[in-house]
């Protein structure tokens, strides 16, 4: 960035003294810029940021366990005007770090101050900085959020067993000795965020500046094919991984894939049965690439099969890890909800037959499933009679995995299919009441030209719902018929061979549940352990000892006089939870341990330091981290309170060798940039 660009940033930045100190070191560097053939600025000096990253393992109290990422990390364009807004801060992104205590009231704190109480126009009052009250407490006490906007709790005075210090109370109920106290200013400046993610590679255009091609290639940015041997097509790139796709043909040639001058695979993409114009695309990784260091791949049509006269090698795919500086975004973060569960964790069977694994979320997709044991790869079956040392079982709905044998360290991953699941007792239901049509029954009684009274098979007829016809005419009630429970009496008995028919409504008893989320329409299945699956009706009228009804799209209803159902599994699919909650969202920059300023920086060093904590369970399932991203905001999915969702920019990305975080393990980030003047050197002072 130039100097009139960083200019024109600072003018834009809030007026504080911070802004001040920027302006001054401008006008210092500009000074010293000043030529001796005529004075004037000169813009070739300019400003560079390079960055460094630390990652540790800690322990849920934040002691560290050893490093596991120490590493330079690319920094991306635009990161200079992020960096300035986190050294001058933007009012409108004030973030406070709001406490409402677990236990109400809290436990007792005391401070140091003369006064901790003052009455104003009848009102107490704090007169004090919430900050001065919030560094007395301890943060284990309470539950801690974030936010763009603060929240207010109550702060009582109580008596003081600590000499020459006051005591008090955080409440969230207000009474006539408490005052209102609003959340900590946490940082007055544009606050960061990081956030980690398992992204593998993303799709390369084919004419992306960065693949060279060298021979007779054609082709746009979806395809370049070739006929001539030894033509190929290369890269050098800091990767940790490749994927390439091929076509396959009839006229398909061998490609050989070389890796730094050595080649690794010979790929056949001839198949006699494809005729020109049918494709079949051959996916392949390589692995294990060191992306620290620049790799060169080569794709090399190197020959054909002796019966193909003129081979072709035809690509249709690549795709790769290396970042960008233009790039703003990760590859592929964590997402507040996953349905793969890709990285390899471990699991032991039962100590006894049957010897099963119970995966922590199902359903699952049985062809997802994968498991290894001591390096050898298990095969999957269909019933337990086919089970061998080397194979497995699967039920999809309960997610249990069922073995031969006994065994431990079984390394296992799979994909769920996204459906909610829940389960209840029929104890559990509700009693309610539905009103149930019934269309021209023919009540039970002779008609003989003698008798006047007939019984409906429906009990709990509701009021003046009825409708009686004799031969196809209605009859009048009081005057024609009178009703009594589910009894008819007509006033004259109708002639043997007559048509009587009533239609009405009667009540019923159900049993209700209401589910956690809404149901996709038609997405839902319920088991019984009494009678199975159950089939699902649209209208109460045909609820049946075996069928469930779906109310308000998201109530389940049983017909009551059905026999107990035993225990009640429920699969849905809902908009609200697409897969499984991850509890992932982007970590906050935190205060320094010394010094409550943020952001930790020192002008004098031209340097400035963000740290970020995930704890260990965030996400809450074994990932495999591959990258790692600086943010000056919140995705909106983290529900940051107060977030506008103005748009969010990347300050850094970081490639990291595959490291991975168990469910109970923590993360400690450090992220270290440096600002370097166009001869590499700190930016110092504004010198």
């Amino acid at each position: 960035m130039n100097l009139s660009s960083f200019e024109k940033i600072i003018s834009l930045l809030p007026d504080g003294p911070k802004k001040d100190a920027l302006k001054q070191k401008l006008n210092q560097i500009k000074a010293k810029s000043k030529s001796g053939t005529g004075g004037g600025l000169q813009d070739e000096m300019s400003l560079k940021p390079t960055g460094h990253i630390t990652i540790e393992k800690i322990d849920q109290d934040g002691n560290s366990l050893g490093v596991i990422v120490d590493q330079p990390n690319l920094v991306v364009n635009g990161a200079e005007e992020i960096l300035l807004r986190a050294f001058s801060g933007d009012p409108n992104r004030m973030i406070y770090k709001n406490r409402i205590p677990k236990s109400n009231p809290s436990p007792v704190y005391h401070i140091d101050v003369n006064e901790l109480l003052s009455v104003e126009a009848n009102q107490n009052v704090i007169p004090h900085h919430p900050n001065k009250i919030w560094e007395c407490v301890n943060d284990n006490d309470f539950d801690i959020e974030y936010s763009f906007y603060p929240t207010t709790v109550y702060l009582e005075e109580v008596e003081s067993k600590e000499p020459n210090k006051k005591a008090f109370q955080i409440t969230t109920t207000p009474n006539a000795s408490s005052a209102p106290l609003t959340s900590e200013v946490y940082s007055a400046y544009t606050n960061l965020f990081i956030g980690i993610g398992d992204g593998k590679n993303y799709p390369v255009s084919l004419n992306d500046e960065r693949l060279h091609y060298e021979g007779d290639f054609t082709g746009d940015e979806e395809k370049k094919e070739t006929s001539t041997v030894n033509d190929f097509i290369f890269f050098k790139e800091k990767i940790s991984n490749v994927a390439l796709e091929f076509e396959v043909s009839n006229s398909g040639g061998q490609i050989e894939i070389i890796v730094d001058g050595v080649t690794k695979e010979t790929i056949e993409t001839y198949d006699s049965t494809l005729a020109d114009g049918e494709t079949k695309v051959v996916k392949f990784e390589l692995n294990n690439l060191d992306h620290t260091k620049e790799t060169e791949v080569k794709v090399k049509l190197a020959g054909a099969d002796t019966s193909v006269t003129n081979p072709k090698m035809v690509l249709v795919g690549l795709a790769f890890d290396a970042l960008t500086k233009n790039m703003n975004q990760l590859i592929h973060e964590f997402e507040s909800y996953t349905r793969k569960f890709d990285t390899p964790t471990i699991f032991n069977t039962t100590s006894v037959a049957p010897y099963t694994v119970k995966l922590p979320n199902y359903p699952i997709v049985p062809e997802s499933v994968k498991v290894s044991y001591n390096g050898i790869e298990f095969t999957q079956v269909e019933d337990p009679s086919e089970l061998t040392d080397h194979s497995y079982v699967v039920n999809k709905d309960t997610g249990i995995l069922e073995f031969r044998r006994a065994l431990t360290n079984l390394l296992i991953t799979y994909e769920v299919t996204g459906e909610v699941y829940e389960d209840y007792l029929t104890s559990e239901l509700i009693k309610e009441q539905r009103i149930k049509s019934v269309t021209d029954e023919v009540p039970f009684g002779e008609i003989d030209g003698n008798n006047k009274t007939f019984t409906l098979s429906q009990t709990n007829i509701v009021n003046d719902s009825e409708t009686v016809k004799l031969n196809g005419a209605a009859l009048t009630k009081s005057v024609d018929y009178t009703i009594s429970g589910n009894q008819i009496s007509l006033s004259i008995a109708p002639s043997a061979g007559s048509t009587l028919v009533v239609s009405y409504q009667h009540k019923i008893d159900v049993s209700k549940k209401n589910l956690n989320h809404s149901i996709q329409e038609g997405k839902v299945r319920v088991y019984s352990s009494q009678k199975g699956f159950l089939h699902q009706v649209t209208d109460v009228n045909l609820l049946e000892e075996s069928a469930f009804l779906v109310e308000n799209d998201q109530s389940l209803v049983f017909y009551d006089k059905a026999a107990d159902l035993g225990n009640i599994h429920v699969y849905y699919y809902s908009n609200e939870v697409p897969g499984i909650p991850t509890n992932y969202k982007r970590q906050i920059i935190l205060k320094p341990k010394k010094t409550n300023e943020y952001p930790w920086y020192s002008l004098d060093k031209g340097a400035v330091q963000f740290v970020a904590e995930f704890q260990e369970d965030s996400p809450n399932h074994n990932v495999t981290i591959r990258e790692m991203g600086l943010f000056d905001g919140p995705r909106v999915e983290d529900h940051v309170k107060g977030f506008t969702k103005y748009p969010v920019k990347a300050f850094s990305l970081v490639r990291v060798g595959e490291s991975q975080k168990d469910t109970n393990t923590g993360l400690r980030i450090t992220w270290t940039i440096t600002l370097l003047n166009e001869d590499g050197n700190p930016f110092i002072g504004g010198y």
